[in-house]
């Protein structure tokens, strides 16, 4: 239920803005490679550098140690990037304290607007739940290959532009490996399921 009032509320908004055809057309997600082996996502990627919300810089294999979930997105996305973080926070919500310490990983594909200030007041709804990274263009670019992320930038007049990119989040165990992945439009049942995996924690019978 409330995953399809946010969706109404942002089409609404997104809608209020722009012409009819242009809601899904600006930021759609991009199909993901069919290979569904895990084993080499993230290779290379451990001296990538970025930068927290509060500017600090850190490395990628800084954030192992806890399950986290991963995705790549940027805030002037108007529908896939806030649904897809804002189902993600339920479905750690809907699992209780056992996911409270899991973070979002929420990477920038668009640096160039996307700054650390920027990032943390966009974010600062999610009490700590999603960490906002940012970081040169290049880096960020070298940790998108390492996910096999697609993104292209679309210009859409008067010298503004969008970004057409993969949309999929990963869940990544404390080792830093990728156990699993959720698509755009996964359900909230599956999502749960496959977070509270994640974590250990058996399903129900």
């Amino acid at each position: 239920m409330r995953a399809t009032v946010l969706l109404a509320i942002l089409l609404g908004l997104t809608a209020a803005t722009m012409p009819a055809a242009e809601v899904f057309a600006r930021s759609k997600p991009v199909a993901a490679s069919t290979d569904t082996s895990f084993d080499k996502l993230g290779q290379g990627a451990d001296t990538v550098v970025l930068q927290d919300s509060a500017g600090n810089s850190l490395s990628w294999n800084s954030l192992n140690g806890k399950p986290r979930i991963l995705f790549f997105g940027f805030t002037h996305c108007p529908v896939v990037c806030p649904v897809t973080v804002w189902e993600l926070d339920a479905a750690l919500s809907e699992i209780g304290a056992r996911a409270d310490d899991v973070k979002i990983d929420f990477v920038t594909l668009d640096p160039k607007r996307d700054t650390a200030t920027d990032m943390a007041k966009y974010f600062s709804g999610f009490k700590g739940r999603v960490l906002p990274l940012t970081g040169a263009e290049a880096e960020i670019a070298r940790l998108a290959k390492a996910y096999e992320i697609k993104f292209q930038k679309v210009n859409t007049g008067k010298g503004e532009y969008t970004l057409d990119h993969t949309a999929m989040a990963f869940l990544i165990k404390p080792d830093g490996k990728v156990m699993d992945t959720l698509a755009f439009g996964t359900t909230r049942e599956l999502s749960v399921a496959r977070i509270k995996a994640l974590l250990g924690i058996p399903p129900k019978n």
